[in-house]
């Protein structure tokens, strides 16, 4: 082949044609794919074309999912994840932190008394979604802006969907909407509502749960409480001097020496990559006032994350404690006062005294931690605050984990077309736990996610071998199934409807219902005489299985119809534990084993509690008394039943 190319001639060889073809033709089909991708794209972007008429009402209803939004997300940053704190967490004074007792305001642990109860974000967003859904008719107020342009029906109640983006929070708004005018001349439907907050939530939250962690693996909090006493002078640990006489320590001033050295020192720590001022005024004896040249610097900044540089450097972590509730206990001590043990010289020495002490602590306080997202042009600010337990036993850092909470994310509405959706069989048996029993009309729920299915009542299978209930189940990898019966305590167990076939064993226990119970006091200084709880007080109850997976709590006085249930239908042991506490602490309670008898419960129609009080007490004598309490608990009769 050869080409002109003014007045030359060019001869290409095979290969130079060849090589020319690859290139033009890599060419056509790069920008065929292009624009294959282009046009992908184009088509499967929805185009949300809104007639003009129904403006000001979409406009309308995705101000409300805003309003509504940044409310509950303001909620959830203020109380670590929550909008509304489950009963078993506000009915229990050691799950959360009273910031200000006097207004209410609680913000439940994410870890205390070996409890780890860091709510997942699944549980977060479900607390959003059911805000916006609950709170949804309050603002829209019947449309009552377009009472005279428009009639608005209301097809189906709104079923919200949220999503936390790296950069937003998305929330959807599934809601038919009938859109008539009143003129006559215009009708419309319209479903889908949405509006995005520029609020970071999900950085936020990912690194709130990475500081929590990472102090379970470190100990930091720990670890910097511990120097703290153990470099002041007034806090004795372990030392010798020559005198002879004896040394004294009160505990009292020990702990309030120690509250006060918390609460200054906390704010000094740093997370390694976060915005903070190295260079912030630092009061020091020895000259070197910035942060940066201080002993906070090389001891109180925390590396938790290599990269966080790179993903945090826009927010600020502050840690905090404040006149809150501090339990410290010190070791060997009598009646909160702390002494050195004498040692003489011998012989010739006689004369040469020595003082040796060496005390161990044990103590637990809350530390509040808050983490402020900054503003930036694409971003709102955003705080976050979450509460954690410090723990210290024998002078050494205790995060023992002991278990761990369960956040359940249920809907208020079922799914219509999600349970529809089935796909695998399977077979659920109810049997009674205490018979082992087969046992039919048991209402049968399941649960995926925010879905919940009825499914029915449970009936006799096979001719009446077994009881139970086989149906095809919606695909679902980590189902519950629930079951529920009067007279018989909910029960609900795991499963998977991934595969065809399967079956289950839901196991109910029998219960019998108290709705009479009171709970008396014995004062410690006379555990004879027995009388009521003084205006006031308020004694929590749980009663927990030993042996069989079953848990009542109570508050008395009681509320309303609230009923404390008892295993029925065989013989049991229990762990009662009580509470009585005033309008500020915990005075009194119960801590020992119950040995129910299933022939005791079938004529009892009453539960008295018996309680110990200790009476007038400093908070030194008060933790030494709960410390104490499953002993001083032996003083008074177990509960009783009552016919």
């Amino acid at each position: 082949m050869q080409l002109k190319k003014r007045g030359k001639v060019i001869l290409l060889d095979s290969r130079g044609q060849a090589a020319i073809f690859i290139v033009i033709s890599l060419i056509i089909v790069l920008a065929g794919l292009l624009y294959f991708l282009y046009q992908t794209q184009f088509f499967e972007k929805e185009v949300d074309v809104v007639p003009p008429e129904i403006v000001p009402v979409k406009s309308y209803v995705e101000n409300c999912i805003k309003s509504i939004a940044e409310d509950g997300l303001e909620r959830i940053g203020l109380s670590g994840g929550y909008i509304n704190i489950p009963e078993r967490i506000g009915n229990d004074q050691r799950a959360y932190l009273s910031t200000f007792p006097k207004s209410g305001f609680r913000i439940p642990y994410w870890w205390h008394n070996g409890i780890e109860a860091v709510p997942t974000e699944d549980f977060i967003k479900q607390q959003l979604e059911t805000h916006i859904e609950s709170e949804l008719g309050n603002c829209i107020n019947n449309f009552e802006p377009f009472a005279g342009r428009f009639e608005i029906n209301e097809l189906r109640q709104a079923i919200a969907s949220v999503k936390f983006n790296e950069e937003d929070v998305s929330a959807e708004l599934n809601y038919p909407l009938e859109i008539i005018a009143k003129n006559g001349n215009f009708k419309a439907l319209r479903e889908k509502f949405s509006y995005t907050v520029p609020v970071r939530l999900k950085k936020v939250y990912e690194l709130a749960k990475l500081i929590m962690e990472r102090e379970n693996k470190d100990y930091f909090l720990e670890r910097r409480t511990i120097d703290l006493y153990s470099m002041d002078v007034d806090i004795p640990t372990t030392d010798i001097e020559a005198t002879c006489t004896t040394k004294l320590w009160q505990l009292s001033s020990i702990k309030d020496k120690l509250k006060t050295l918390v609460r200054v020192n906390l704010p000094y720590i740093k997370i390694m990559g976060t915005d903070y001022n190295q260079n912030i005024y630092v009061p020091n004896p020895q000259g070197k006032n910035t942060y940066a040249g201080t002993y906070y610097q090389q001891h109180y900044v925390w590396d938790i994350d290599p990269n966080a540089n790179s993903k945090y450097r826009n927010m600020k972590v502050s840690f905090a404690y404040e006149n809150w509730p501090f339990s410290i206990y010190a070791r060997p001590s009598e009646n909160g006062i702390l002494r050195s043990n004498a040692q003489r010289g011998n012989d010739m020495l006689s004369f040469f005294c020595l003082q040796i002490w060496h005390f161990t602590y044990d103590i637990s306080y809350p530390a509040l931690v808050t983490i402020f997202d900054q503003e930036t042009k694409n971003n709102r600010a955003y705080q976050f605050s979450f509460p954690f337990k410090v723990s210290i036993d024998h002078n050494q850092p205790n995060r023992l984990k002991s278990g761990t909470a369960l956040f359940e994310t249920e809907a208020d509405l079922p799914s219509d077309e999600f349970c529809s959706a089935v796909r695998n069989e399977a077979t659920i048996f109810t049997v009674d736990n205490a018979t082992t029993e087969d046992m039919r009309d048991v209402n049968l729920t399941f649960i995926c996610g925010r879905y919940y299915c009825s499914l029915g009542q449970s009936n006799w299978l096979s001719l009446g071998a077994a009881a139970g209930i086989t149906k095809r189940l919606p695909y679902c990898v980590n189902g519950i199934i629930k079951g529920s019966k009067r007279g018989f305590e909910d029960a609900k167990m795991f499963i998977q409807t991934d595969t065809d076939g399967k079956s289950y064993v839901l196991a109910l226990n029998p219960v019998k219902e108290f709705q009479n119970y009171k709970v008396v006091k014995h004062l410690l200084s006379n555990p004879g005489a027995s009388m009521e709880l003084d205006s006031g007080e308020e004694a929590s109850i749980l009663i927990k299985g030993k042996d069989i997976g079953f848990e009542s709590f109570a508050l008395y006085p009681k509320e309303a119809d609230s009923a404390i249930n008892i295993a029925n239908g065989k013989d049991a042991a229990y762990e009662v534990t009580i509470y009585v506490s005033d309008e500020e602490n915990i005075v009194g309670g119960y801590s020992g084993d119950w040995k129910v008898s299933k022939n005791d419960l079938i004529n009892a129609n009453e539960i008295v509690f018996h309680v110990i009080e200790q009476g007038p007490a400093t908070d030194d004598e008060r933790f030494l008394f709960l410390s104490g309490l499953k002993s001083y608990s032996k003083r008074v009769p177990m509960p009783e039943l009552k016919s």
